[in-house]
């Protein structure tokens, strides 16, 4: 009898059918956590942009404003009349880059923060921001100006 090298059809069959179950097992779970990493970053850049802000009110010795949208995650930052592109967030942008994000400011309406030439502001928001795995941030804005991350809340 002639023994042939190689794999029956049946052993590339099964072969193929475990791996597509294993597949199916593990492409959810990574497709969570590309939606959780990228929420991740816009939690990381807010408080870098606020830190811009606070920091180019203080240097350049005039009021500098942050708009924040109420529940799409969107921030506005201007300086003398002129909107920062690089330190704002717009709704396209969060549309393209985290679109399964959502955000809910304490007081539930639009805010805006405006930095004086010291670096303070008037009001204190909580924003919670919520990736689409349920995953919660929470950022505390301070009075001096400075963004506390709850990192107990992040799960």
């Amino acid at each position: 009898m002639k023994h042939s090298a190689g794999f029956t059809l049946i052993e590339l069959l099964i072969t193929i059918a475990v791996a597509a179950i294993l597949g199916l097992l593990v492409v959810p779970n990574l497709v969570d956590m590309v939606d959780a990493g990228k929420t991740s970053v816009l939690v990381n850049q807010f408080p870098q942009d606020v830190a811009w802000a606070r920091n180019q009110a203080v240097t350049s010795q005039q009021p500098v404003a942050m708009t924040l949208g109420p529940q799409n995650c969107t921030w506005s930052t201007t300086v003398g009349g002129n909107t920062s592109t690089e330190h704002s967030m717009s709704a396209a942008q969060v549309a393209a880059q985290y679109p399964n994000v959502t955000c809910v400011i304490s007081t539930g309406t639009s805010q805006t923060l405006t930095f004086d030439t010291q670096g303070f502001i008037s009001a204190s928001p909580t924003i919670t921001v919520k990736a689409g795995t349920g995953q919660t941030w929470t950022l505390q804005m301070l009075a001096s100006g400075s963004v506390i991350l709850n990192s107990d809340t992040a799960s």
